[in-house]
Protein backbone atom coordinates (compact mmCIF):
# COMPACT_ATOMS: atom_id res chain seq x y z
CA UNK A 1 0.00 0.00 0.00
CA UNK A 2 1.78 3.55 -1.26
CA UNK A 3 1.00 6.07 1.47
CA UNK A 4 0.18 9.51 -0.05
CA UNK A 5 3.34 12.35 1.27
CA UNK A 6 3.45 15.57 0.89
CA UNK A 7 5.78 17.58 -1.65
CA UNK A 8 9.23 18.34 -0.54
CA UNK A 9 10.14 21.97 0.05
CA UNK A 10 14.21 22.16 -0.49
CA UNK A 11 15.34 25.50 -0.34
CA UNK A 12 19.35 26.52 -0.63
CA UNK A 13 20.54 30.19 -0.93
CA UNK A 14 23.53 32.59 -0.42
CA UNK A 15 24.06 36.15 -0.70
CA UNK A 16 27.30 37.63 0.64
CA UNK A 17 26.76 41.16 2.36
CA UNK A 18 29.58 43.33 3.16
CA UNK A 19 29.06 43.79 7.06
CA UNK A 20 30.15 41.73 9.88
CA UNK A 21 28.15 38.83 11.00
CA UNK A 22 26.67 40.53 14.24
CA UNK A 23 25.61 43.62 11.86
CA UNK A 24 23.60 41.31 9.80
CA UNK A 25 22.21 39.36 12.79
CA UNK A 26 20.92 42.51 14.40
CA UNK A 27 19.47 43.70 10.84
CA UNK A 28 17.46 39.84 10.84
CA UNK A 29 16.23 40.30 14.13
CA UNK A 30 14.69 43.38 13.76
CA UNK A 31 11.28 42.76 14.82
CA UNK A 32 8.70 41.73 12.10
CA UNK A 33 10.83 41.46 9.14
CA UNK A 34 11.36 37.16 9.21
CA UNK A 35 7.47 37.36 9.42
CA UNK A 36 7.41 40.00 6.32
CA UNK A 37 9.93 37.73 4.34
CA UNK A 38 8.80 34.39 5.68
CA UNK A 39 4.77 34.63 5.46
CA UNK A 40 2.68 31.95 5.76
CA UNK A 41 5.30 30.19 8.56
CA UNK A 42 5.01 30.12 12.12
CA UNK A 43 8.30 29.32 14.23
CA UNK A 44 9.65 27.92 16.84
CA UNK A 45 13.24 28.55 17.71
CA UNK A 46 15.46 25.31 17.83
CA UNK A 47 18.88 26.56 18.58
CA UNK A 48 20.03 30.74 18.59
CA UNK A 49 23.82 30.31 17.57
CA UNK A 50 24.51 34.36 18.14
CA UNK A 51 26.29 35.61 15.42
CA UNK A 52 26.46 32.22 13.19
CA UNK A 53 22.63 32.35 12.81
CA UNK A 54 19.40 30.44 14.17
CA UNK A 55 17.69 27.01 13.61
CA UNK A 56 13.93 27.07 13.76
CA UNK A 57 10.78 24.71 13.56
CA UNK A 58 8.02 26.03 11.81
CA UNK A 59 4.57 24.83 10.98
CA UNK A 60 1.70 26.81 8.32
CA UNK A 61 2.55 26.14 4.58
CA UNK A 62 5.59 24.18 5.11
CA UNK A 63 6.37 22.00 8.23
CA UNK A 64 10.24 21.64 8.46
CA UNK A 65 13.20 23.13 9.50
CA UNK A 66 14.43 26.71 8.21
CA UNK A 67 17.47 27.97 9.11
CA UNK A 68 20.18 31.07 8.63
CA UNK A 69 23.76 30.61 8.65
CA UNK A 70 25.87 33.13 8.96
CA UNK A 71 29.51 32.78 7.64
CA UNK A 72 32.69 35.63 7.96
CA UNK A 73 34.22 35.59 4.67
CA UNK A 74 36.06 38.35 3.12
CA UNK A 75 35.65 41.78 4.69
CA UNK A 76 31.60 40.64 5.31
CA UNK A 77 29.50 37.86 5.76
CA UNK A 78 27.87 35.13 3.73
CA UNK A 79 24.28 34.36 4.87
CA UNK A 80 23.33 30.80 3.82
CA UNK A 81 19.67 30.57 3.97
CA UNK A 82 17.86 27.00 3.96
CA UNK A 83 14.27 25.44 4.37
CA UNK A 84 13.87 21.89 4.52
CA UNK A 85 10.30 20.40 5.07
CA UNK A 86 6.65 19.59 3.85
CA UNK A 87 4.61 21.36 1.96
CA UNK A 88 0.96 22.16 2.14
CA UNK A 89 -0.80 22.49 -1.62
CA UNK A 90 1.72 23.99 -4.19
CA UNK A 91 5.49 23.66 -3.05
CA UNK A 92 6.72 24.93 -5.97
CA UNK A 93 4.91 28.11 -6.14
CA UNK A 94 5.32 28.41 -2.35
CA UNK A 95 8.99 27.97 -3.22
CA UNK A 96 9.22 31.08 -5.97
CA UNK A 97 7.01 33.71 -3.86
CA UNK A 98 9.36 32.22 -1.25
CA UNK A 99 12.74 33.19 -2.86
CA UNK A 100 11.58 36.27 -3.90
CA UNK A 101 10.25 37.83 -0.62
CA UNK A 102 13.64 36.69 0.93
CA UNK A 103 15.93 37.85 -2.01
CA UNK A 104 13.93 41.29 -2.29
CA UNK A 105 14.25 41.57 1.79
CA UNK A 106 18.36 40.34 1.70
CA UNK A 107 18.81 42.51 -0.80
CA UNK A 108 17.08 45.96 1.22
CA UNK A 109 19.43 45.06 4.35
CA UNK A 110 22.46 44.47 1.97
CA UNK A 111 22.03 48.07 0.52
CA UNK A 112 21.21 49.90 3.31
CA UNK A 113 24.37 48.30 4.91
CA UNK A 114 26.80 48.60 1.75
CA UNK A 115 25.80 52.60 1.66
CA UNK A 116 23.55 51.74 -1.77
CA UNK A 117 20.28 53.29 -3.60
CA UNK A 118 18.20 50.90 -6.14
Amino acid sequence: MLRHRRPVVDIVDETFLRADPQTVRAELDAPGLLDRLWPGLQRELVQDRGAKGVRWRCSGDVEGRPEVWLEASGGGTIVHHFVHGHGQGSPSRWTRAHRRAWKQGLNEIKDRLEGRSR
